[in-house]
């Protein structure tokens, strides 16, 4: 099932590579990053990408390794390891038009 996830929406970790803890975690979507791709942690740190695209995710409890140690509340996800939350997309652009009243 291919997924077209955006920035902001929710979803549940069901897979993992390494962090298997985060299994379960509901996460919101920060942004998409792929290899090279720079990405900023909530401390401000600036991490460079170098595996497939994935979704650098927020959310409590969720953990992150990096060499200086482990961090909480921000992570990495593989798009196949995400599921959205039903009814939580994020809203797109909404173009309406004006009514006369």
């Amino acid at each position: 099932m291919s997924n077209q996830f955006k920035a902001g929406d929710l979803a549940i970790i069901v897979g993992a590579n390494f962090l298997t803890q985060n299994i379960g975690k509901s996460v919101e979507l920060s942004a998409f990053v792929q290899d090279g791709d720079l990405y900023a942690g909530p401390d401000g740190s600036l991490y460079r990408h170098s595996d497939i695209g994935c979704w650098v995710v927020r959310g409590e409890g969720v953990q992150f390794r990096a060499d200086e140690g482990v961090y909480e509340g921000f992570g990495i996800c593989e798009p196949r390891h995400l599921m959205p939350i039903p009814g939580s997309t994020a809203p797109t652009e909404n173009k309406s038009q004006a009514v006369p009243v």
